[in-house]
């Protein structure tokens, strides 16, 4: 028989590895939940063009299947013994092996109409439904056992959820940095495979451990101290869906804003994500290193920094993505902080993480299914940040005063919007420094409110409003939005020209002086690649059919001559129908007005068209800034060479701010044995004014050298062998982080 001070003394170590295994279990179970969604979002890139919505769509998906993990937990817990839950959960997980290795399910053809974001769900369902649900379900799950344990820490197993968010962490920063630049996707799908194995193990012994340890009586979770009791009132709950739905809903708002209207930088969608995670780390953490009343003090701040940002005031890219990221996670910390004053006591734990899930899902349905209806542009975004503000808890809470919160914002507003109502009403020319003071001055009128949570969130609303009636002119002559981004066409150089952007990157230009109108503008000006390429190969067989991927609007069609036959491939309806409206652009209209336009992923549409047809194949599809890396693969490759006349050519328009793709280029023509050549073109100083010429990067590829040897003719191109090439990019394998300037 034992001493009774030597099993004491064992105890302390039973209890620190009951917290190390569950802690590793919960990271290692959103380690693999967080691996797989940028996993899969991957594999089905190429089938939707590489859209940013389907990052959107996939975020939507999965925190609906986060729900349903959550509220299976929560009935289990319910209406369930330990052991039959227990029982129940481990079956499931091993029925889940049928569905891996990860892959797209067979079968599914995307849609060419405008139903992407139901068949993307679909997809994803029958793809990767049953693994994601169960894995989902284990981080409350796996905290309820951890109450019922007996363990000293039991009565307050909260900080687990700051190793899950942790492990989440983890995937995301590991994935793009790590993970994708190793392995293809092959190798991912089976690397989460040989994780999920391990992860069933962990949680089996998860249940061994506090089936030892406690017994029958204790299967109860007990209650911590300063907790909030059990909530029976559905207002407590209320309160759980909204402080968890306004941060879902604006983090999905922040990286949609800053992947088109700041920077088109790769990868841009990970730092808000694993902002929103950390703030879960931080605020469910014992001793948080950020108090819950510096983010409710510092919020005002922000988001005073963030109006005038969005009205105009300090646009520089750097300053603009470090400001809305900061007050993104701010915004996230309050709401998130929130959330922990309200947590219930371990009892309910499972019921919190349910109604938790339940606001982060009607945030994303919100963005990914509402808003592009209801809106044009990223109206979401500020919405999302006024709600933070109107949510932030006040110093004192005096409902004497609530009549003036309506009406002091809505004065505020009348003043700034009444004048835009008169008949030929024009902001008054103030310059730079004048329009700053004023921008100021309406600021400080907001900030003064910011006692009043609901006045201040109604009053930078009102401010919003009212600055954008008041100084809108008609620089905007078409906004609308589709799943594959947002479009506009702007007037430019006192309407001189008309432009097409997506966020900050322009996609054409034209005169809107129908002498000019077929004189080709930015990347396409006669003085550049494009120009220098169509001069090289005037009258030669290679011209007569063409195949265009990627409209714009159309510019390129005003190289074509009587009796050749193009055929252009988009896969955005919104795209072409600015392109044919003949009040914005004229370029189909006045060049190819008989020309058809495939509509789909170039990819899956060339399939239909006859072997070896065309003479030239250009690749001028952009998703924001960058072509789509669905197109630039090895597979990709061999399709446009099906297509391609034995003496064709390939030329991919690559111009980008931020990645380098002629290796990537060089690399695929060494890998298919193909001739290049490549030309970065900076055009001459007479002609970047207004836009006429800007910087453009092409490169060509043929079977034979001696089909490029007219652009040789210009001394203008430049071998595309003597660029080091990178390693082939295929559908299993990309380097974003590798291609980065």
């Amino acid at each position: 028989m034992q001493p009774a001070n030597a099993i004491a003394d064992r105890r302390p170590i039973a209890a620190t590895n009951l917290v190390a295994l569950y802690a590793a279990t919960m990271l290692l179970s959103a380690t693999l939940l967080f691996a797989v969604q940028p996993m899969f979002t991957k594999m089905v890139l190429p089938m939707l063009g590489g859209s940013p919505a389907v990052w959107n769509t996939a975020m939507m998906f999965f925190q609906t299947m986060l729900l349903a993990g959550y509220a299976y937990a929560h009935l289990t817990s319910r209406l369930l013994a330990w052991r039959h839950q227990a029982a129940l959960h481990v079956t499931l997980l091993l029925l889940a092996f049928a569905a891996l290795p990860i892959m797209p399910a067979a079968g599914w053809e995307p849609p060419t109409g405008g139903f992407q974001v139901f068949w993307l769900t679909g997809l994803f369902a029958a793809s990767i439904g049953l693994p994601f649900f169960i894995v989902s379900a284990n981080a409350p799950m796996l905290q309820r056992w951890f109450a019922a344990s007996g363990h000293p820490s039991a009565a307050d197993p909260y900080f687990l959820y700051g190793a899950s968010n942790l492990g989440s962490i983890v995937a995301l920063l590991a994935y793009p940095t790590v993970i994708q630049p190793i392995l293809g996707l092959n190798g991912q799908s089976l690397a989460w495979t040989m994780g999920y194995a391990g992860l069933v193990v962990l949680i089996g012994l998860c249940a061994f451990a506090i089936r030892r340890q406690a017994q029958p009586a204790q299967m109860t979770p007990t209650r911590g101290h300063g907790d909030v009791a059990a909530p029976s009132s559905w207002r407590v709950r209320l309160q759980w869906i909204v402080f968890a739905l306004v941060p879902s809903s604006l983090m999905l708002g922040v990286t949609t804003h800053i992947s088109t209207d700041v920077a088109a930088v790769p990868l841009l969608w990970i730092l808000p994500l694993t902002l929103y995670l950390l703030s879960f780390v931080v605020v469910f953490s014992r001793r948080p290193v950020l108090k819950h009343e510096w983010m409710v003090a510092a919020l005002p701040y922000l988001a005073i920094l963030i109006v005038l940002n969005l009205l105009g005031i300090g646009k520089d890219w750097l300053y603009s993505l470090g400001l809305h990221l900061t007050a993104f996670f701010v915004c996230a910390m309050v709401c998130h902080g929130e959330l922990v004053k309200r947590r219930p006591a371990a009892a309910s734990l499972t019921e919190f993480y349910l109604f938790m899930s339940v606001g982060g899902m009607l945030g994303g349905v919100f963005n990914a299914l509402l808003a592009p209806l209801l809106f044009s542009a990223v109206i979401e975004y500020p919405i999302a940040l006024i709600a933070v503000c109107m949510l932030r808890p006040q110093p004192a809470a005096d409902g004497r005063h609530w009549r003036n919160d309506l009406v002091l914002p809505a004065l505020l507003l009348a003043v700034l919007a009444l004048p835009s109502l008169l008949p030929d009403f024009r902001m008054p020319d103030i310059g730079k420094a004048g329009n700053f003071a004023f921008l100021v001055g309406i600021s400080l009128v907001v900030f003064s409110f910011k006692e009043r949570s609901v006045r201040f969130g109604l009053g930078l609303a009102a401010a919003m409003l009212g600055i954008t009636a008041l100084t809108q002119h008609d620089e905007i002559l078409a906004h609308e939005r589709s799943f594959f981004g947002v479009h506009r066409v702007q007037s430019y150089a006192d309407g001189r020209i008309n432009l097409l952007l997506h966020g900050t990157t322009i996609h054409g230009a034209q005169y809107t002086d129908p002498a000019k109108r077929r004189t080709h503008l930015t990347y396409y000006h006669h003085a550049g690649p494009f120009g220098q390429l169509f001069d090289a190969y005037a009258g030669r067989p290679q011209t007569q059919r063409t195949a265009v991927v990627g409209l714009g609007a159309g510019a390129l069609a005003c190289y074509r001559t009587p009796g050749q036959d193009w055929t252009f491939y988009e896969i955005d309806p919104v795209v072409v129908g600015m392109a044919r409206d003949s009040g914005l652009f004229h370029y189909l209209g006045d060049c190819a007005k008989d020309s058809p336009i495939v509509m789909g992923d170039a990819r899956l549409s060339l399939r239909d068209a006859p072997a070896h047809r065309y003479g030239i194949i250009f690749l001028d599809a952009f998703s924001s800034d960058a072509i789509p890396i669905h197109l630039m693969t090895r597979e990709a490759l061999q399709s446009y060479l099906a297509k391609l006349a034995d003496d064709g050519i390939v030329v991919f328009h690559i111009s980008n701010r931020y990645l380098d793709l002629a290796p990537v280029l060089a690399g695929l023509a060494k890998d298919a044995g193909l001739a290049g050549r490549h030309q970065r073109y900076i055009p001459a100083a007479e002609l970047t004014e207004n836009r006429k010429s800007v910087p453009a990067e092409l490169v060509v590829l043929s079977r034979e050298d001696r089909t490029l040897a007219p652009l040789d003719e210009s001394g203008k191109w430049n071998r595309l062998d003597s660029i080091p090439p990178a390693k082939p990019w295929t559908d299993d394998y990309s380097n974003i982080i590798g291609a980065i300037k």
